[in-house]
């Protein structure tokens, strides 16, 4: 019984840690391209994903008896949630290319951070 309890909340929290050392290490590599030529900063967004597979009930893919019903598109298995990685928007790119704005950088690497450390 103590394992069923706690078994999604420390399901949570691992992918939650590791999904935020995942965007910590693309966080890192902004910085440290700052300076590159035509690089495009990077994200991780998980959010979204890790919220709708938590608010999931059931424990796996929907199974359906019809090809016409809706096969809960949306919705995965904790387990499974990888997070999306996008290129980070900066509307004031500079003349070489490069789009890492070194100050969104630092705000978002201490807030992954925090983030981290609440996990």
């Amino acid at each position: 019984m103590a394992i069923e309890l706690f078994d999604k909340n420390l399901t949570l929290l691992s992918k939650s840690l590791s999904l935020r050392t995942k965007r910590n290490a693309m966080i890192a590599s902004n910085i440290a391209n700052r300076e590159t030529p035509g690089y495009r900063a990077q994200d991780l967004v998980f959010e979204k994903q890790l919220n709708n597979a938590l608010h999931s009930d059931r424990p796996g893919p929907l199974r359906v008896s019809n090809s016409r019903h809706f096969d809960g598109m949306d919705r995965q298995p904790l387990e499974q949630v990888e997070g999306t990685q996008i290129n980070s928007f900066n509307p004031d790119p500079r003349m070489d290319g490069n789009t890492v704005d070194i100050d969104k950088e630092m705000a978002k690497l201490a807030e992954n951070q925090l983030m981290y450390q609440a996990s």
